[in-house]
């Protein structure tokens, strides 16, 4: 589809942005914005210029940029430097079954998803906050993973071994291994159950930049501690996952 024929009858159009609505005008043009993005422009296709869409919806440049501004930060818009603005691929689906003791990885191959990891960071630490669980001022692992399908991130891991049960454990295996699959070869031992606690929070800077997204754009928070047959926390991952890519599903049955 010719991208000059997405935004047709300006009037029409303008006449649904309301001055006197309590919603900024910006705000209102994102949401229409957005539906006709959706409903006209195919992935990967450039959309009208800024002056074409200022045109067609009777607004200032400035609205059209902060409206533009929100579909980027939201992952139906990417930027291309120097090139223009474009719908961006189609997001995975994903489903985590947590009520499950599998590798994370799982998830994306009962989707249907090809995703890969990326490891990002790899080192020891006395100090980090999520390793209190383990009850201990020994040096413990932590390592973050990236996860992406198709260059489009969408999973952030970050990832604590206790040091008794990591002394074996290299960058290499912090890459290709999933947590589970380490703690059996390198650790010698196995989870046999796991508690989760799920929320929604704003990134950090480091975080929004891994994950491509603004700093006011939720994500969702899943904070895993794994424990042997003995009730020893063994591990602690930290999921930071898209809302809109990730379903988590429990299956719960009566006593």
């Amino acid at each position: 589809m010719n991208r000059a024929r997405v935004l047709m009858a300006p009037k029409a159009r303008s006449s649904k942005l309301r001055r006197n609505d309590p919603r900024a005008l910006h705000e209102q043009l994102s949401v229409q914005l957005r539906a006709d993005f959706l409903r006209n422009v195919p992935p990967g296709q450039q959309i009208p210029t800024e002056e074409a869409i200022s045109r067609a919806h009777d607004v200032s440049r400035v609205t059209v940029r902060r409206a533009i501004q929100t579909l980027v930060d939201q992952g139906l818009l990417v930027r291309r430097q120097g090139i223009g603005t474009f719908t961006a691929a189609p997001r995975p689906r994903v489903t985590y079954e947590i009520d499950r003791l599998g590798p994370f990885m799982d998830a994306f191959a009962a989707s249907g998803t090809k995703a890969t990891a990326h490891l990002i960071d790899f080192f020891w630490s006395s100090d980090e906050p999520m390793t209190q669980c383990f009850g201990t001022s020994e040096p413990v692992l932590v390592y973050e993973r990236l996860y992406e399908t198709d260059g489009v991130p969408h999973g952030y891991l970050k990832i604590a071994i206790p040091g008794h049960l990591a002394e074996r454990v290299s960058r290499a295996d912090a890459e290709t291994r999933g947590v589970y699959e380490i703690l059996k070869k390198k650790g010698g031992i196995a989870p046999v159950r796991a508690s989760f606690s799920i929320s929604s929070e704003l990134p950090d800077g480091a975080l929004a930049k891994h994950l491509r997204v603004s700093r006011a754009t939720p994500v969702m928070s899943v904070d895993r501690i794994s424990y042997s047959a003995t009730g020893e926390p063994i591990e602690r991952s930290l999921h930071y996952l898209l809302p809109d890519v990730y379903k988590l599903s429990v299956n719960v049955q009566a006593p």
